[in-house]
């Protein structure tokens, strides 16, 4: 009698070992999922940060052949470029400051803050960016307006030059929602 409780018990305990290792192979499988579904968002809002970075380097040289090329001011030139230097600096700098490279390493509120502070300084960074580029687009219409003043083609190139200035609006405007939404969706994965 006493033989067989004991064999039940051995058998109770292997099941039970058998179960809890099931359970910590599903716990892992349940990990690796819920990581590569917050993971998507991640790398949509590192996506963002990249190519912000990518335009801010791209700029500074094209910047420069446009001024030479087309004998514009250098000091628009200086003017744009201490404006996108700003911008790559204060990008670089919050990347770095936040750890958006190692965003999903922490704990849910540890990524849920970085999100929210990373989402505030991105709307800063686009409402403080809108004064230089106002009047770097005021500068590009009194200048081309200028050099355009006796040509028959003034109007065309007047409304040529407004509508790329609404395309460009609408197109930072679609960015800005796309990296915002990217922002959102990560926060929410990590408040449910």
């Amino acid at each position: 009698m006493e033989r067989n409780v004991e064999q039940e018990l051995e058998a109770l305990k292997a099941d039970y070992d058998v179960l809890k290792a099931r359970i910590k192979q599903q716990e892992r499988l349940n990990e690796r999922f819920f990581r590569a579904a917050r993971h998507r968002p991640a790398q949509a809002v590192s996506r963002g940060i990249r190519n912000r970075i990518i335009l801010d380097i791209l700029t500074l040289p094209i910047i420069w052949i446009i001024c030479i090329t087309t004998h514009w001011s250098p000091l628009f030139g200086v003017l744009v470029s201490l404006w996108v230097i700003i911008d790559l600096v204060a990008t670089i700098w919050i990347n770095r400051k936040l750890g958006m490279d190692h965003l999903l390493d922490g704990d849910a509120r540890t990524v849920a803050r970085t999100i929210t502070s990373y989402r505030r300084f991105y709307r800063r960074a686009l409402a403080i960016s809108m004064i230089p580029c106002i009047a770097m687009i005021s500068y590009i219409f009194m200048e081309l307006s200028a050099r355009i003043d006796n040509s028959p083609n003034r109007n065309l190139i007047i409304v040529i030059g407004i509508v790329w200035v609404l395309v460009a609006v609408i197109v930072t405007w679609l960015q800005y929602r796309r990296h915002i939404k990217a922002c959102d969706d990560l926060l929410d994965e990590f408040e449910e």
